[in-house]
């Protein structure tokens, strides 16, 4: 039997892409296509779906989450990016301390996780690095809280401040396909072969950002507006592309075992926009409508052993 993997990208508000095909993929084939795996992978965003997918949740019920709590998380008035983050995590803490188990620790859950996050100093060299939280040893996973490791991994610089001095992980795995596959094959982790390992890994739209003229750009220019298209171009651009690192190598390596479900979204939307939720689940909606046979080979790919 092979092993599968649910890898789900970071992106702020523009997880309810992911969500949304989620529920599409679950509409289409009549059942609980969450049953099917073994392990789930996510970053910021992803690692709070993930979470919230392992306690019981479903992608429905997530999307209607993201609707209601959306603009309270990233509220309407938002604070001067300079000085300090743009906005608290308190209400986030708050949310998801009394949505999830609080006290629900990695070791705890049914299915194995990987969430990767980065952190500000190291405890043996006191710089920062990266840290990568999964259930594989569940001795060391007893000591890891599921919703702080959530909330560390979703600590994106500049939008919200540091959570237990760790940062978002998407600035080391936007997508955590790769670093799943890695952690899955290693002995010391889940000790598969790669005959095994099944990866179904949804992204959270693609922006439609780009900059045609030649630039000659100061620190200013790369982190402030950019013709209204890019709040943080800088961001977006290590963002956007980071997020395509792990499918060359993922599809070389595992080839029909590796699926990745993304698409070009109809206009830029940025990771703290909830009010275009709407949007987000239209563009989700057109993956099935503009490429009916491709979402097939995606809907055959969970009736393959």
């Amino acid at each position: 039997m092979s092993y599968k993997i649910l890898a789900l990208d970071g992106g702020g508000i523009r997880g309810v892409f992911s969500l949304e095909i989620l529920k599409m993929l679950q509409d289409d084939l009549g059942k609980d296509v969450l049953l099917g795996f073994d392990c789930y992978s996510g970053t910021s965003t992803g690692a709070i779906i993930s979470a919230a997918l392992l306690s019981g949740f479903q992608p429905r019920d997530l999307i209607h989450f993201y609707t209601i709590f959306g603009r309270k998380i990233f509220p309407k008035k938002r604070k001067h990016i300079k000085n300090e983050a743009k906005y608290s995590n308190q209400f986030l803490q708050t949310m998801l301390r009394a949505t999830l188990s609080e006290k629900t620790t990695l070791a705890e859950l049914k299915k194995h996780v990987v969430i990767p996050a980065c952190v500000l100093s190291d405890s043996i060299e006191g710089r920062w690095g990266v840290e990568v939280f999964d259930n594989f040893n569940v001795k060391k996973a007893k000591d890891w809280n599921l919703v702080d490791v959530a909330l560390r991994s979703a600590a994106a610089p500049v939008y919200f401040p540091s959570y237990q001095n760790y940062v978002d992980g998407g600035l080391y795995a936007l997508n955590p396909s790769l670093l799943a596959f890695s952690r899955v094959l290693d002995p010391l982790g889940g000790n598969k072969h790669i005959s095994e390992i099944k990866i179904l890994s949804i992204g959270t739209g693609i922006c439609p950002i780009g900059v045609k003229e030649e630039i000659n750009w100061g620190l200013d220019q790369w982190v402030s507006e950019y013709k209204e298209k890019a709040y943080h171009p800088l961001f977006s651009l290590i963002t956007e592309i980071g997020a395509l690192v792990p499918d060359y190598p993922l599809r070389q390596i595992l080839k029909e075992n590796y699926v990745r479900i993304n698409s070009v979204l109809k206009e830029p939307i940025e990771i703290d926009d909830p009010s275009k939720i709407s949007e987000l689940r239209a563009s989700a909606r057109e993956v099935r409508e503009k490429n009916p046979k491709l979402w097939d080979s995606y809907l055959n790919w969970f009736s393959e052993k």
